[in-house]
């Protein structure tokens, strides 16, 4: 049983973590709300507001296993060099708020305090190291428990507040109306809750554990280890052509691979002894250990041919870094399973060396060494170098008004270029100094690309049937950005080494008079894509491809293309029929 010392001490605990939370949630308040008004430096502004934030975040988290004192050590040494790290990286953008709506440093910054507390946190206890594995796993997995606790504590505290003013306002009282109004008062009573429940969770450390959660995400290995094999295995009969088509699939591959990692931790827990015992879920991590290095493989696969589509991009940059990071993870999991031996202990080493990696390279993106908009702009400046992208598919408005201060130069480089496409290159340009947003550029562009570009389409696409002819007129209300993809389409060659795009003619709405003209052509990943030209009708609509059930766009390959000049094409009927009721017009489609 608790002693009275002990419970004196859960109370000092409790009002020292209220306390702390109080002025937390006072000093987002005078952050968010007053201090603006005061200091006009944003850059200075977004230093104190993310030192201030990232040391009270850090410091309730590591209030509970440190002393107070420790504690605040931790605390600073997390959040000083991110906060200073994230200011100085700042200076890629004028504006600090663009700078923050790319999310990829905030990302990184957030990184280095979460990843760096447990290490920090092992190493001023008296009884661990920064490198005891068993510390560094129960602290990071109790930080994501008691927050998660915590938070929910506070929504609930919210929702009792917000329950009582209304049940007062039916008798007509408005004291918490009245004190909710008072501007400081929300933010302090929500710093307040939080840090209370933080501190309650701390003193119930031995019911309130993140072990049972562990206990539960080991039962998902196998599953998990089973939908990753029937992936793989499809994987060869589908194709990879069918499977890549930007960066959401390499996002779901991360994602999947992430989340296989860490089920992967939860099962190995800390130590041999706590790690689960069943010859099933062992056999699970370890054939799963091995499908990560391949799911992180296929998303940088993913990555690269989008890469090769449209050049870097910040967004690329990341995406490849956190490929790249999963695979570190696959490959060290992978040789520690192979060796068999220790394999448990070798990938809890793993965990350690590859945390470290990812603060280090949190620390490298957000300095001059890992500048992902100058690598951009330089990327799309050797892209049109070495002609892989021409003056009217490159995207000005992104390199020169995107990229932060690494554009306007960009830019200047493009301009000064010698290029047989220097004169075309220039005249956009200039369109790009008179534009004040994408809309009036693109708006501005649209009258003057589009017939070169169409042109261009004409010249090369195959017609069918053979006897038909296309005319300009049918592309002239086409969007410019699918007049380019159709151009770059065009320009390839189908595996036969036939034109990457076709015209296909034929009256496939009998209702309508004329033909309809369909344009089919490549993509860069490996697809087809698909578009109705006809003009739109009376209604304003204009028709479009549609596929039936059983058939999707991922079936349309630059096989179909060779197989349609080659072999022509079969139209029939769709196999509805209609019913007419009154007015109205009625199909059952499948």
């Amino acid at each position: 049983m608790p002693t009275e010392t002990d419970s004196r001490s859960s109370a000092r605990d409790r009002i020292v973590m209220t306390v702390l939370g109080a002025l937390a949630g006072f000093a987002a308040y005078a952050l968010v709300e007053l201090l603006p008004d005061y200091v006009e430096n944003e850059r200075l502004l977004l230093f104190t507001i993310t030192l201030t934030g990232g040391f009270f975040a850090a410091l309730l988290a590591a209030a509970g296993p440190l002393p107070y004192a420790k504690a605040i050590l931790a605390a600073a040494i997390s959040a000083v060099p991110a906060a200073a790290l994230l200011t100085w990286a700042s200076a890629r953008y004028d504006d600090v708020e663009d700078f923050l709506e790319t999310l990829h440093a905030p990302a990184a910054y957030a990184l280095i305090v979460g990843i760096s507390l447990p290490f920090l946190i092992a190493a001023l206890r008296p009884d661990a190291g920064w490198r005891h594995y068993p510390t560094l796993f129960r602290e990071s997995w109790n930080i994501v428990v008691r927050y998660a606790a915590a938070w929910l504590f506070t929504g609930v505290t919210w929702a009792v507040v917000f329950l009582s003013d209304a049940l007062f306002g039916l008798v007509g009282l408005t004291i918490i109306q009245d004190l909710l109004d008072i501007e400081w008062i929300p933010f302090v009573v929500t710093g307040a809750v939080l840090g209370l429940a933080l501190g309650v969770v701390t003193e119930l450390a031995d019911y309130v554990s993140p072990f049972l959660i562990l206990r539960l995400l080991r039962l998902l290995l196998p599953v998990v280890l089973v939908v990753t094999a029937v992936f793989l295995i499809a994987l060869p009969l589908r194709g990879l052509s069918n499977l890549f088509g930007g960066l959401s699939a390499a996002a779901t591959l991360l994602a999947m691979a992430l989340g296989i990692a860490t089920l992967i931790t939860s099962a190995l827990d800390r130590a041999d002894e706590d790690a689960a015992d069943a010859v099933a879920l062992r056999a699970s991590a370890q054939l799963s250990a091995l499908s990560i290095p391949v799911l992180a493989a296929l998303a940088l696969y993913a990555i690269w041919l989008r890469v090769m589509d449209y050049g870097l991009s910040p967004d690329r940059i990341a995406a490849a870094c956190a490929a790249a990071v999963m695979l570190g993870y696959g490959v060290l999991y992978s040789l520690a399973v192979l060796a068999r031996r220790n394999w448990m202990a070798r990938i809890r080493g793993a965990n350690i060396a590859m945390a470290l990696v990812v603060v280090g390279l949190g620390a490298l993106w957000l300095t001059p060494a890992l500048n992902p908009e100058r690598l951009t702009a330089q990327n799309q400046i050797a892209r049109f170098k070495t002609g892989k992208v021409g003056a009217d598919a490159l995207d000005l408005w992104f390199i020169g008004r995107e990229l932060g201060v690494a554009g306007p130069p960009a830019i200047d480089a493009l301009a000064a270029l010698k290029h047989p496409e220097a004169e075309a290159l220039a005249a956009r340009i200039a369109r790009l100094g008179e534009s004040n947003s994408r809309y009036r550029f693109t708006s501005a562009e649209d009258g003057v690309a589009a017939p070169d570009l169409i042109q261009r389409i004409l010249s090369r696409a195959a017609v069918w049937p053979e006897t038909e002819t296309v005319s300009a007129e049918a592309f002239e209300d086409i969007a410019l950005s699918r007049l380019r993809s159709m151009n770059t389409g065009c320009e390839m060659d189908t595996p036969n080494g036939r034109p990457g795009c076709v015209a296909l003619i034929a009256d496939f709405l009998p209702s309508a008079p004329g033909d309809e003209l369909i344009m089919l052509w490549m993509t860069g990943s490996g697809r087809a894509s698909i578009a109705v030209l006809t003009p739109a009708g009376h209604d304003g609509t204009r028709p479009r491809a549609r596929f039936l059930s059983g058939s999707q766009l991922a079936d349309l390959t630059p096989a179909a293309i060779d197989a349609l000049q080659e072999d022509g094409a079969e139209i029939a009927p769709a196999g509805l029929l209609m019913l007419r009721l009154g007015g109205a017009e009625i199909i059952v489609a499948p």
